[in-house]
């Protein structure tokens, strides 16, 4: 080399350089400049040489350049592997914004922060935590990494770096540590210059940062290996082994017998290498963990032979170590052989691919594609997915910045190219909707996010990322479209809408929900517990309740009604309405909307209604129903406590002639003071009810003594016998008292009833003001009930049984369209039975059943012959146990199948049920009402007013007509409760839409007044008694009906359910 020119030995692209540095090292006497440059090598490769160049031109001694030389073959190496990986980065990290970071917006001036969902999900908060705070994420920042975050967004706010971006760890909410990448940018400075707003985003790297320690780790190996390089051959990282000219070993390092785990003791012997290789192989070297990777070398290394010179090849080690292997030859016909340990090199590489690999994957399972444009070449490269998306082939379609475009709509277009600058220039993503068009002609929305890659102040790449959101925004669309058309609909309903974060408990309620109660928004803005405050105190358990049930999937929507405090202290009911609409990972509620009606005037109606149907309106006791229903707790509290009950039946003797007398005010005056002096005998925890007429009802609960009971049976005499001043009248009457102990005497209502009015007809006929106990002489209704159990079998065996129909009369018209079909038993030896009495028994016994299945065929028979006999629309009503509902068993398909067969239309039959049966919601009974509104079956609810009546079943259940009960109609004159009563009931039944049927009508004056009230039917004494089939035709040819006055009643009220 003597002689020779240094620049001969440089490669040619690196000589340019190599002479500039030379030109400023001539210009500075007794300086060191070092750079790094490609050397030809003398097998003829190009290799790595870091030099030092010295000025020693005034050194006499000298009198020129002094180059220094280090290889710096591993130290590229590293480098370009950290720069491979950093452009891999790049692009991860970017297609993971594309998909959302979290975005911080901060006041400088106050320090309030806020931040976006996804900031918030990052660090495990929800998205109603951490509103409006103060320098929060400051302080959860890692204390190793404070300052160096400081002093970044310091630099940046004092303007000296065009943006803020620096990594550092953040503490979750868990405690546990994330690594994230801020990135800020300055949107608005003072005019001092100052800091005013500055926004960004947290990126969660910390998968990243995980990767980059690892390779981190490798760098410093590297940088430790090159320092060593530079002291003494003898401790440099590499294992160097010399062979001489008669190949065997000259000279090794320790660092030799270190990677391959040699004995000195061996190597001490200069043995040849395939001693060494024999030796390796005999110790299992080469067994099963250990492998070659380079093919080219494998048959050379494992039969023992000597490799090609100049081939490096790897190698892995038992231990699992990745042994980069090199051999060159020397001038004296020996060799020198580096072992290198690149397994950190080969992992980091590994890594790089398998990142690569995930980033394909992600791209691919999320949908995202993306593209770099090379501006300093124009070459444009993009991923599979890009493919995907614009539906196009490889094949047919190279990728360049045109083939991009043409596939954006115009308007499209108009929007990068307007918005492109700051993508240059602000050195942030720009992120965009965009609409494009397949090669499929397929209209697609894509989020596009693009960031510029700048080097040395020049734009080199641009980085494209594409997701398609065609889905996300026709979801969007229709949700807009639906909640347009619900708002629309609420408005139109005048409901009050809410609004509540369930874990938050923050509940925003819309302006026509305060407006009901009288509310503004100061008073309601951001209560966590607005419902609980307000709900009344004896409905909120049952609020919480159903609320409840519905959070844990019990019910598929929560509907509550319940009271709620007004602004001016009152309260209103209201029916609430909602449903959960977010819930998290595990299920529990995030978020719930619903709507609040007002309910308050049917809650009130419901209230007069229950009022009227469960207390006597005069004297205001209860009334039969109110009173069995109190019978049937106290009875229940006497099981538990194991004390006797007595039920008094109190008659007032001679009120009928001081009521015929006196006149009825003066008789409603005498009930209401002998309530009066009966509520005052008794205690407060006893029931007293009125159950019509002047016959009044006591349980007395708690029986300790029958010397107690006696002693107020005896002040119960003594103070009705005492005359009563009413008005300018003086009365005197007394009281004959029946008297039943239960369970002594009988342990189901009815019979106690009965019992004690048995007693009391007995005191009656004693002479009356007394009392009667009940005595087992009364026995004998009970006995022959038994016997009519048995009868009534034998009696369904021998058809004893007849139809009597009884015509229903339009009280509009006076038209006979309707009759109600009644079973009569005519029995051999006791002749004609009421159904009252072998009724009840037919139910308890089962036999109801198969008596209204016959019972039905002979009313579908003579519906068909009357329809077409009387009247193409005639209809008979059939009574329907609530036993027949509950042991169905198919019979009431059979009903329908029968109807069908004998070709006659379902609202040819009425089918009449009693309000027991609508308390019970079992899904076996509303199935069966449904089956008979889609066949066309019309319902009826008998007796009304008497069982438990409540328009919630009304409005649950499909019913055309409601019977009020003759209980109602037998005592009607003017201005009686239960003319008001009836009244109420016509008007709800109307509201409705059904049409009303009156009971029991007998004299024209009960019939006028309810053709006044608007009654639509009416069926009784008045117009005809049931009567067989043959006698209803000859009474339809004659219409013996009396005349119905002209009708002053509204118009008639047609059912919305026939």
């Amino acid at each position: 080399l003597r002689d020779s020119n240094v620049f001969d030995w440089i490669h040619p692209d690196d000589v340019a350089h190599a002479r500039e540095d030379q030109s400023r090292v001539l210009v500075h006497a007794n300086s060191g400049l070092e750079s790094i440059y490609r050397y030809r090598h003398a097998d003829g490769s190009w290799r790595y040489l870091a030099s030092l160049a010295s000025n020693c031109l005034a050194d006499s001694a000298v009198q020129g350049i002094v180059l220094n030389f280090r290889d710096a073959n591993e130290r590229k190496r590293a480098e370009q592997a950290e720069a491979a990986l950093r452009d891999s980065d790049a692009r991860w990290k970017l297609a993971l914004e594309s998909a959302g970071d979290g975005v911080w917006d901060w006041d400088v001036q106050s320090g309030v922060e806020i931040y976006s969902t996804r900031f918030k999900e990052i660090y495990g908060y929800a998205d109603d935590e951490l509103s409006g705070q103060t320098h929060h994420f400051d302080s959860r920042t890692h204390p190793d990494d404070r300052v160096q975050r400081d002093t970044t967004r310091q630099a940046h706010l004092d303007g000296l770096t065009p943006t803020y971006v620096n990594e550092h760890r953040v503490r979750c909410k868990d405690g546990s540590w994330k690594w994230a990448l801020s990135r800020g940018m300055v949107i608005q400075r003072d005019s001092q210059g100052q800091a005013v707003r500055v926004i960004g985003t947290h990126t969660d790297i910390t998968a990243r940062k995980t990767a980059e320690t690892h390779a981190l780790a490798l760098y410093r190996q590297l940088s430790e290996k090159t320092a060593l390089l530079q002291t003494t051959l003898g401790s440099i990282s590499q294992g160097i082994l010399m062979i001489g000219a008669d190949g065997r070993v000259d000279t090794h390092n320790a660092r030799l017998c270190e990677l391959l785990d040699l004995p000195k003791s061996l190597l001490a012997e200069r043995p040849t290498v395939q001693e060494i290789m024999r030796f390796q192989f005999a110790r299992g070297d080469f067994g099963e963990g250990a492998r070659l990777t380079d093919p080219q070398v494998r048959p050379y290394v494992m039969g023992g032979a000597e490799a090609p010179v100049s081939v490096p090849y790897l190698r892995t080690t038992l231990a699992g170590r990745t042994l980069e292997i090199y051999t060159q030859p020397l001038p004296d016909g020996g060799l020198v052989r580096t072992f290198s340990d690149v397994t950190d090199y080969v992992t980091a590489e590994r890594a790089r691919k398998q990142v690569n690999m995930l980033l394909e994957a992600t791209q691919s399972m999320a949908g995202i594609g993306g593209w770099e444009v090379d501006l300093v070449t124009d070459q444009v490269f993009w991923t599979d997915e890009v493919y995907r998306i614009l539906e196009i082939s490889p094949r047919e379609y190279t990728p360049t910045a045109a083939t991009v475009a043409r596939f954006f709509t115009s308007m499209s277009v108009y929007k990068v190219h307007a918005a492109i600058g700051d993508t240059a220039y602000l050195g942030k993503p720009l992120e965009m909707e965009l609409e494009m068009i397949t090669a499929q002609g397929r209209h697609i929305w894509v989020h596009s996010a693009n960031m510029v890659i700048r080097e040395h102040g020049q734009d080199i790449k641009r980085i494209s990322v594409i997701h398609d959101i065609t889905e996300r925004k026709r979801t969007e669309t229709v949700l807009r479209e639906s909640e347009a058309r619900w708002k629309l609909a609420l408005d139109s309903t005048g409901d009050g809408v809410w609004d509540w974060n369930t874990r938050t408990g923050a509940e925003i309620f819309s302006r026509r929900c305060q407006e009901m109660f009288g509310y503004n928004d100061d008073d309601m803005a951001g209560h966590s517990d607005a419902f609980d405050r307000l709900t009344h105190p004896d409905d909120l358990r049952q609020m919480v309740k159903d609320r409840q049930a519905h959070f844990d999937g019990i019910t598929p929507t929560y509907i509550n009604e319940h009271r709620l405090l007004c602004k001016d202290g009152s309260w209103k009911w209201v029916l609430s309405r909602g449903m959960v609409i977010d819930r998290d990972a595990d299920g529990a509620p995030l978020r719930m909307i619903g709507t609040l009606t007002d309910i308050s005037n049917r809650k009130n109606s419901e209230a007069l209604i229950w009022q009227q149907a469960n207390f006597d309106a005069l004297t205001g006791l209860p009334n039969r129903r109110m009173l069995r229903d109190r019978l049937e707790q106290e009875i229940k509290k006497s099981d538990r406590d194991g004390l006797q009950l007595a039920i008094l039946f109190i008659d007032l003797d001679h009120f009928k002639e001081v009521n015929d007398t006196l006149g009825h005010d003066v008789g409603d005056l005498l009930l209401v003071e002998a309530a009066h002096r009966i509520r005052h005998c008794v205690r407060d925890s006893d029931t007293v009810a009125r159950m019509g007429g002047d016959e009044f009802t006591l349980v007395l609960s708690e029986l300790h003594s029958e010397d107690w009971l006696e002693r107020i049976l005896e002040a119960l005499l003594a103070a009705l016998s005492a005359s009563f001043k009413l008005g300018n009248e003086q009365v005197y009457v007394s009281a004959s008292i029946g008297i039943t102990m239960y369970p002594a005497d009988a342990t189901e209502v009815e019979s106690l009833f009965k019992n004690a009015d048995q007693a009391m007809y007995v005191a009656k006929g004693a002479g009356r003001n007394r009392f009667s106990f009940f005595t087992p002489a009364l026995q004998e209704a009970a006995q022959n009930r038994v016997r009519l159990a048995n009868d009534l079998r034998q009696g369904l065996a021998e058809r004893q049984f007849r139809v009597a129909y009884q015509p229903i009369v339009d009280l509009r018209t006076g038209a006979i369209r309707k009759a109600e079909a009644l079973i009569r038993w005519q029995h051999p030896a006791r002749g004609l039975i009421s159904p009252a009495e072998f009724i009840p028994i037919a139910e308890s016994s089962g036999l109801i059943i198969d008596i209204g299945d016959w019972v039905f065929e002979q009313a579908a028979i003579q519906a068909k012959r009357w329809r077409v006999a009387h009247h193409p629309a005639f209809q008979i009503s059939v009574n329907k146990s609530p036993v027949q509902f509950h042991n169905d068993a198919g019979r009431q398909q059979s009903w329908v199948e029968r109807l069908r067969a004998m070709q006659l239309a379902g609202d040819s039959l009425v089918v009449e049920i009693t309000e027991g049966l609508l308390l019970d919601t079992s899904a076996e009974v509303t199935e069966q009402l449904r089956q008979l509104r889609d066949a066309g079956i019309q319902v009826s609810l008998d007796d009304f007013g008497t069982g438990y009546s409540s328009l919630t079943y009304l409005q649950k259940f499909a019913i055309d007509y409601i019977k009020i009960d003759q209980s109602f109609v037998r005592h009607l004159v003017p201005d009686c409760t239960e003319l008001a009563l009836c009244k109420a009931i016509i008007v709800m039944a109307h509201a409705l839409g059904m049409q009303v049927i009156a009971e029991g009508v007998e004299t024209t004056g009960q019939r006028d007044l309810l053709v006044k009230a608007g009654c639509d039917f009416a069926q009784g004494y008045l117009f005809a008694r049931p009567m067989p089939a043959h006698e209803f035709d000859a009474f339809m040819a004659a219409r013996l009906v009396p005349a119905v006055p002209e009708c002053t009643a509204g118009p008639a009220v047609t059912s919305a359910r026939t």
